[in-house]
C-alpha cells in the first residue's frame, strides 16, 4: 500500500538490487531522496525489460505500491525520467518509454551506457560515424584561423603526455575545434550535445590506458596525422585517422572487457 510521510527518511528496498543501490549512494554520505531511488528503479526496469518507444509504463498507483511510496514521489520519478528525455509523460494517461529527442540524447547513451555493458560497441560505432564524417568536413572547411587553433590545441594534448587530468580535457577541446570547423551544424550540435558521454568515456579509456601500463605515444601519433590531414586539406585521411582514433580506444575497452 501506498504511504506518505518522511519518504526522504526512507530507502525503497524491495529487491537485492536495491540494497546495493543504496548502500552504494550512502557510501559518498549523501541521504537519497526517495524519488530519486525509484527513478533509478525505472530506468533498469526500462533497461531490462526491453520496453521500446511509445510503450505505456505502469500507473502511478500501481508503482506507489509497488515500491511502498506515495504517488507524489512516484511523480518525482517520473518527473526526472520525462525530463531526461527516458520517458514521456502525458496529462491523465499513463507515461511511456520516451523517443530519442536530440536534447536527451546524452543521457539516453549514458543510461544504455551505464545499463548495458554492451551498449559501449554502439557508442565506438556512433563516435566512428560522427567524427570520422566531422573530420572530413573539417579538411574541405577549416579555415586557416581554424588550423591555427586546432594546431595550439594539439599541442597542449601532447605536453599533457599520460597525465589525465591534464590530457582530458585539452583531448575534448581539440576534437571540439574540428566539429565546430566543420561547417555542418547538425554535426557539430549532436556531438556537443554527447560531450559529457564523452568526456567520461575518454577518462576511461585513458585510465585503463594507464591501467594497462600503455603510454599515448600510438594515439599521439594518430592525433598529429589527423590535424596534418585536416591542414593539408585532405579529406579521406582526415576521417581515416579520426575513426583509427576511435577503433584505438574500442580495443583498449574489448580488452578490458575480457577476463
Amino acid at each position: 500500500m501506498a504511504r506518505s510521510g518522511t519518504e526522504t527518511d526512507e530507502p525503497a528496498t524491495t529487491t537485492p538490487d536495491d540494497d546495493r543501490l543504496t548502500r552504494r549512494l550512502s557510501d559518498h554520505g549523501r541521504r537519497v531522496p526517495l524519488g530519486v531511488q525509484v527513478a533509478e528503479r525505472i530506468r533498469a526496469d526500462i533497461s531490462k525489460g526491453g520496453l521500446q518507444p511509445g510503450d505505456e509504463l505502469p500507473s502511478e498507483a500501481e508503482y506507489g505500491e509497488r515500491f511502498e511510496v506515495s504517488q507524489r514521489v512516484v511523480r518525482d520519478a517520473l518527473r526526472t525520467l520525462n525530463n531526461e528525455g527516458i520517458i514521456s509523460t502525458r496529462q491523465g494517461k499513463r507515461a511511456v518509454v520516451g523517443s530519442l529527442r536530440p536534447d536527451a540524447m546524452g543521457n539516453y547513451i549514458r543510461f544504455l551506457v551505464d545499463t548495458d555493458p554492451g551498449a559501449i560497441d554502439e557508442l565506438m560505432d556512433f563516435r566512428a560515424l560522427l567524427e570520422g564524417h566531422a573530420a572530413r568536413l573539417a579538411a574541405e572547411q577549416a579555415t586557416d584561423d581554424d588550423i591555427a587553433q586546432m594546431k595550439s590545441a594539439l599541442a597542449r594534448v601532447l605536453e599533457a603526455g599520460d597525465d589525465l587530468e591534464a590530457r582530458v580535457p585539452a583531448d575534448l577541446r581539440l576534437h571540439e575545434l574540428i566539429s565546430r570547423s566543420c561547417g555542418n551544424r547538425l554535426v557539430d550540435s549532436m556531438l556537443g550535445v554527447l560531450a559529457d558521454t564523452l568526456a567520461e568515456e575518454r577518462r576511461r579509456g585513458a585510465q585503463i590506458t594507464r591501467e594497462k601500463g600503455v603510454g599515448h605515444d600510438e594515439t599521439n601519433h594518430q592525433h598529429v596525422a589527423l590535424i596534418e590531414a585536416i591542414a593539408a586539406h585532405d579529406g579521406d585521411a582526415a576521417q581515416r585517422s579520426a575513426v583509427e582514433i576511435v577503433q584505438r580506444a574500442r580495443r583498449y575497452w574489448s580488452s578490458a572487457a575480457r577476463p
